[in-house]
């Protein structure tokens, strides 16, 4: 296991602080979720990708457990009452935002390192 480098603390104190900034108490637990889980598995910038792809997915099956308003009955004021759809859309772009950042800085090491050529160092 590598060593928590003082870098990647300042990055989760970042998230968890935008995430607080913008959903409140439940960006701060979205946000120690995803910290909490890149601390355990430390995933792959494909592993969130799929995992964004994944809760995109269920924002339309919570909204249809919820039931679907008439169409003399649509209001903003549905949408306030189905947060958990908002929260899983939150979280889903916060995942896709994250996997994207990774998978380029990813290539743009590569990119360096192959211009460095063999036997340089990050």
């Amino acid at each position: 296991m590598n060593p928590v480098q003082p870098r990647s603390v300042a990055g989760w104190v970042v998230l968890v602080g935008l995430l607080s900034l913008l959903g409140g108490r439940v960006g701060v637990l979205a946000g120690g979720a995803i910290v909490a889980y890149d601390l355990v598995r430390a995933p792959t910038p494909r592993e969130l990708l799929r995992g964004a792809v994944l809760l995109f997915a269920l924002v339309p099956v919570t909204v249809l457990v919820g039931g679907l308003p008439g169409r003399a009955t649509l209001t903003p004021d549905f949408v306030s009452r189905n947060l958990v759809a908002h929260y899983l859309a939150g979280t889903a772009l916060t995942l896709l935002v994250l996997g994207i950042l990774r998978e380029v800085r990813g290539e743009v090491r590569e990119a360096l390192r192959s211009r460095a050529g063999p036997g340089a160092r990050d």
